[in-house]
């Protein structure tokens, strides 16, 4: 071997021992560094023919077991999504108390409860009117912000998937632009392993935002996709991804999948590329598997809403429950005023049976001044609500029901010192199907609770929870749609018709299209469930000569009533006007129609705390009978039950986390102490190359002064 080529042989020998000295003090530098893994000269021998010629550096590699990489990726993703749901479920509970709390909205219907029985006991007694109608105010006010408290984090988590979002296009951008440096660096046969960590810790990110899958090319660019397969990058493109926060939300606003006859619904999907707001065909909603977006979008579409049917379930069921028996009853003194609470107008469709009684009292005496027996159903197969008002005042002096400007039904009292009582006795109004309600209950003359979200409880009908909208309910039938005093609109039903089925037949009828009368399906907790609604928000009749209706439990649409729920105005406004005592139908003209200790009314109210009612099923609670202080505990129970759920799923996928990550960061991560041991044999690696390039220096030296 020449001394030249011994020359550059410990020459190489330094040199790489250099480099090496550098990636050692680059690691431990990095050893705190999030995202760093620890890099590795490789070396490999020089050879000129088959002779050694010292060393080269080979490569600089990453210490990077990427399966471990690419679990603690999905693990992240996980723990996002579990932390978005224990985040609002905690925050819920927090609002809705623990089943052990005092002041839960199921305290207050037991509370109520106790009212209105002691109100039964002592009807005389003025204060327990005002504590009645306050516990019942007080109740309603805390339903009301419930539900506004449930619409409130919905909007908070919709605008938290818009963020994350944005997030998720900004890292794909990252990603994109190190994609073009990696490719470079390789391509040069430069260093890309700091390069390959920031993109590393750009897909960490990523990753906790949604579920994603990556495949890298041999130019060392990575593509990557949703775990549905949906292309997010690939081949320089970047396919922004976006969602558009909606300006308002209420129960009845709702996330609608593409597909869905109603596409798109009143919630923008999230979208790869230019939004397809028509067909939703990059529309990924539905694709997301896992990650931040998934706990946030279970959260708006699923848990919160749940949580709003349930409410809005006990609402309606509550305001029925007591109305029914309200209706049938009477203040003492009676009112000279009954105003209903749904609007209705003189030529709206009206179908009732049996018998009602309308009276005039003396208010002070509380005899019978006069009265009318109205027989419902020899007001025809065609009658209307201004048939009733003429019924009514045909057997009364004067005309004291009349159908006010604002479309509320009223009966007043015609001469000073009287006042007007109603016995709903055998009176049966059509709702919608089999359902009925007794006259006065049926225009809310005397109602306890209102909740008018439409103006009337019979401008929009819906059925319970489906399992599908698209199997054949095996029935066959006919519904009659009555909106006016005509024979209305008839829709046929077959045997293999679905409610998508029979949706469709309604919106195809022309005669329900003029008035606007419109059928749509809709996703409910899982199921489906079918609406029939005005968008004019006039009164229609639906009858059925089969059992769809009943079989689909049909009832009017309860939607947002816990947001609407109040105690009636008139009500509020004076307590004396509390139902406790009934209209006696044996009483003549001159005697005694209701006394002031008649507390019989009151004592049903009380009565409807603990009587067992059919809840159809709604949000995370099924089909159940039970009563309306259990199904209350119910709901909070399950929203404890979820709450403590989501916990301990978030405990146990964080220590999980914490072991994966762990194992990761011990076959990645910087040693400091294996660095420093690393360090000492380098140190003298290169003193040793240092020295036989001294010794050679030495030898060149006095072969130079021998020439001379």
């Amino acid at each position: 071997m020449s001394l030249t080529l011994a020359l550059q042989t410990a020459l190489s020998g330094i040199q790489a021992n250099q480099a090496a000295l550098q990636v050692t003090a680059n690691n431990i530098s990095n050893a705190n560094t999030v995202g760093f893994t620890r890099k590795t000269i490789e070396l490999e021998a020089r050879r000129l023919d088959v002779t050694g010629a010292g060393v080269d550096i080979s490569n600089i590699t990453r210490s990077v077991d990427e399966f471990l990489l690419r679990q603690v990726r999905e693990q992240e993703g996980t723990v996002a999504a579990l932390t978005a749901r224990e985040k609002f479920l905690s925050q819920i509970q927090g609002i809705f108390g623990t089943p052990s709390s005092n002041d839960t909205f199921a305290a207050g219907l037991t509370k109520l409860n106790n009212n209105f029985e002691t109100l039964a006991l002592t009807p005389e007694s003025e204060a327990a009117r005002f504590e009645a109608v306050n516990e019942a105010r007080k109740l309603a006010i805390q339903l009301g912000q419930l539900s506004d408290a449930i619409q409130t984090l919905r909007a908070d988590a919709d605008q938290a998937i818009t963020l994350s979002a944005a997030e998720v296009s900004s890292q794909l951008q990252i990603i994109e632009n190190l994609n073009i440096k990696v490719s470079q660096a390789e391509t040069l046969g430069q260093p890309s392993g700091e390069l390959r960590d920031q993109r590393d810790i750009a897909l960490a990110k990523l990753s906790k935002n949604l579920d994603i899958r990556t495949f890298e090319s041999a130019a060392g660019k990575i593509s990557i996709f949703t775990g549905s397969g949906s292309t997010l990058l690939s081949e320089g493109v970047t396919f922004a991804v976006s969602h558009t926060s909606a300006a308002q939300t209420d129960a009845s606003v709702a996330y609608v999948s593409p597909g869905d006859a109603n596409y798109p619904g009143s919630i923008d999907g999230i979208f790869i590329g230019t939004p397809d707001l028509v067909n939703g065909s990059n529309d990924i909603t539905n694709e997301i598997a896992d990650g931040e977006l998934k706990g946030l979008i279970d959260v708006r579409d699923t848990l919160l809403p749940n949580l709003q049917k349930e409410l809005d379930r006990l609402t309606a069921v509550l305001k029925t429950q007591i109305n029914t028996f309200h209706n049938q009853g009477t203040a003492f003194p009676p009112p000279a005023t009954l105003t209903g609470t749904q609007t209705v107008a003189a030529t709206d469709a009206f179908a009732g049976t049996g018998s009602v009684r309308v009276a005039v009292l003396n208010q002070t005496t509380g005899n019978v001044v006069e009265f009318v027996d109205v027989n419902l159903a020899g007001l025809g197969a065609t009658a209307t609500a201004n048939d009733v008002v003429n019924a009514i005042n045909a057997g009364l002096t004067g005309t004291p029901a009349s159908i006010n400007a604002t479309g509320q039904f009223v009966l007043q009292a015609q001469a000073a010192g009287q006042g007007i009582s109603i016995n709903e006795n055998t009176s049966a109004v059509t709702v919608i199907g089999g359902e009925t309600r007794g006259l006065s209950h049926y225009f809310g003359l005397n109602d306890f609770f209102q909740a008018s979200v439409n103006g009337s409880d019979y401008n929009s009908f819906a059925t319970a929870r489906q399992t599908s909208s698209t199997t054949a309910l095996g029935l066959a039938g006919t519904l009659t749609f009555r909106f006016d005093g005509t024979a209305g609109a008839t829709v046929n039903y077959a045997v293999g018709d679905s409610l998508d089925a029979i949706a469709a037949s309604i919106n195809g009828t022309a005669a329900l299209t003029a008035q606007n009368i419109t059928a749509t399906v809709t996703d409910d907790s899982g199921g489906r469930r079918l609406t029939i609604t005005d968008s004019d928000r006039d009164n229609f009749i639906v009858s059925d000569s089969s059992t769809l209706l009943s079989t689909t439990n049909a009832t009017s649409d309860e939607t947002s009533f816990s947001t609407a729920v109040t105690i009636n105005s008139a009500l509020a406004a004076n307590a004396d006007l509390i139902s406790r005592g009934q209209l006696d139908l044996t009483a003549a003209v001159g005697a005694v129609g209701v006394s002031v200790g008649d507390g019989n009314v009151a004592n049903s109210m009380a009565g409807v705390f603990s009587t067992d009612v059919s809840f159809v099923g709604s949000g995370g609670i099924s089909t159940t009978t039970t009563t309306l202080i259990r199904y209350a505990s119910q709901i909070i129970d399950l929203q404890s039950s979820l709450a403590g759920d989501a916990r301990s799923d978030l405990d146990f996928n964080e220590t999980f986390l914490e072991t994966i990550a762990f194992r990761q960061q011990s076959d990645s991560g910087v040693n400091v102490d294996e660095e420093l041991a690393g360090l000492v044999i380098l140190e003298n690696a290169f003193a040793a190359s240092s020295r036989v390039l001294a010794s050679i220096a030495e030898m060149l030296d006095e072969i130079i002064n021998s020439v001379r």
